[in-house]
């Protein structure tokens, strides 16, 4: 007895063979028993068995019924199907590896790079990526540089930008930002905090167009103006006892003075690198201001702009205005020392630092052209104080430019 339907008796196989069988013997149900068409899974199926062959009303006409469809005719149509199936394989794989082909595989003579097409595709990139930073630094330069002329305008740019860069744009960042501004209002409406924010937000437009090039660079007098403004807004714009001890011949610091926060206003945000702040983030201007050197300045450190910033455009433009803020910060660190109580410190600065900064002075003077006059101040340097540390330096560099300007001594000025 065998599935699907298929009888096999004494009278060999076949559809109702062996009807000399005991009906419960061979009798089997087919595997759909309400589908009168052949199964596609069932090569020779025969009709639904609800009874023995023999019994039952129907039997014999299920039996001229099941005659009708020879089983031959049944398997031919069925393999007619199947092989009309598997001639279509050939030509789906076939299309199959001719579009592999032309992805990547055995089509790389269609992907050659051609170079001269190459190159002028790089040329309008980087044309493209100029023209967008120039865009980009140029709006930031004018919108800065509008905000830098009023406080109020200055202080709602500013903390728009923090908002962004530290709580989000989200209904949940701003309503944290309204909780800080609650936590920190009486620090944003004082007038140290104000004007720090006005001369940051000057400063980055001054950055902004330093980095544009060479047509937008500000002038030396320009960023000598940033630092008279920033010199004159702080109560103490340098105190003379925490600036950073000289060394010594073997490159040590004498004494143990730690560092300090230079023109703090209220938060890190003016003491770190210009590039570091929330208005330069927000609108992702890292990048393209990563290669500029005022960019690494802190807007609020009085001596950090006037070292890296202002003495070397003022020298290079061979300006005599960096005398006059020289002697500005000198007479104020006088004022310092004056007005504090007799310490340590403040005898360090008279008899280590403040002669640094007097050769510091005359060493710009002979930079801008007037070399006599810096000799002249040099030598009286050395002859009042003939123990510095640095006395030493200071003599073979002397030597050295005396010896390339002049035979002799320069005659000091009366």
């Amino acid at each position: 007895m065998a599935g699907n339907g298929w009888l096999v008796g004494p009278g060999g196989a076949g559809p109702y063979r062996g009807l000399g069988l005991e009906a419960e013997k061979w009798a089997e149900l087919d595997s759909n028993q309400r589908r009168r068409r052949a199964s596609r899974f069932t090569v020779c199926p025969v009709w639904p068995l609800r009874y023995p062959p023999g019994k039952g009303r129907d039997s014999q006409k299920r039996w001229e019924r099941s005659k009708a469809f020879p089983v031959k005719k049944r398997v031919t149509r069925t393999l007619k199907a199947h092989f009309e199936r598997m001639r279509l394989l050939p030509r789906i794989l076939l299309g199959c590896s001719l579009l592999l082909a032309g992805v990547g595989w055995g089509g790389a003579e269609e992907f050659k790079l051609d170079r001269a097409k190459a190159l002028e595709e790089l040329k309008r990139i980087e044309q493209k990526n100029d023209k967008m930073t120039q865009d980009m630094l140029g709006k930031a330069a004018r919108d800065w540089g509008e905000a830098g002329v009023d406080k109020f305008k200055a202080g709602q740019l500013y903390q728009e930008s923090y908002r962004n860069v530290e709580f989000g744009r989200t209904q949940e960042g701003d309503t944290r930002f309204q909780q800080w501004k609650i936590e920190n209002k009486e620090n944003l409406v004082s007038a140290e905090f104000t004007a720090a924010v006005q001369l940051h937000v000057q400063y980055l437009a001054l950055v902004c167009r330093q980095a544009l090039g060479e047509k937008e660079v500000p002038k030396a007098a320009e960023w000598a103006a940033y630092w008279e403004r920033l010199f004159q807004s702080k109560d103490v714009p340098e105190n003379p006892a925490d600036l950073p001890e000289p060394k010594t011949k073997g490159g040590k610091k004498r004494g143990s003075a730690g560092s300090r926060r230079q023109g703090d206003t209220g938060g890190d945000e003016f003491t770190k690198p210009a590039v570091d702040s929330c208005l330069v983030r927000d609108r992702q201007l890292q990048g393209f201001l990563a290669g500029v050197k005022e960019a690494e300045v802190a807007s609020g450190t009085v001596d950090g702009v006037f070292n890296k910033v202002v003495r070397p455009r003022l020298r290079e433009a061979k300006s005599r205005d960096l005398l006059r803020l020289w002697d500005q910060r000198i007479a104020a660190m006088d004022e310092q020392v004056e007005k504090g109580a007799k310490t340590l410190g403040a005898d360090d600065f008279k008899i280590l630092r403040r002669p640094e900064l007097l050769w510091e002075r005359a060493d710009d003077l002979e930079k801008i052209g007037d070399q006599e006059s810096a000799w002249a101040q040099k030598m009286e340097i050395l002859k009042s104080h003939p123990y510095h540390p640095k006395t030493e330096e200071w003599i073979a560099e002397l030597k050295l430019a005396l010896g390339d300007g002049s035979p002799a001594l320069p005659v000091k000025e009366q």
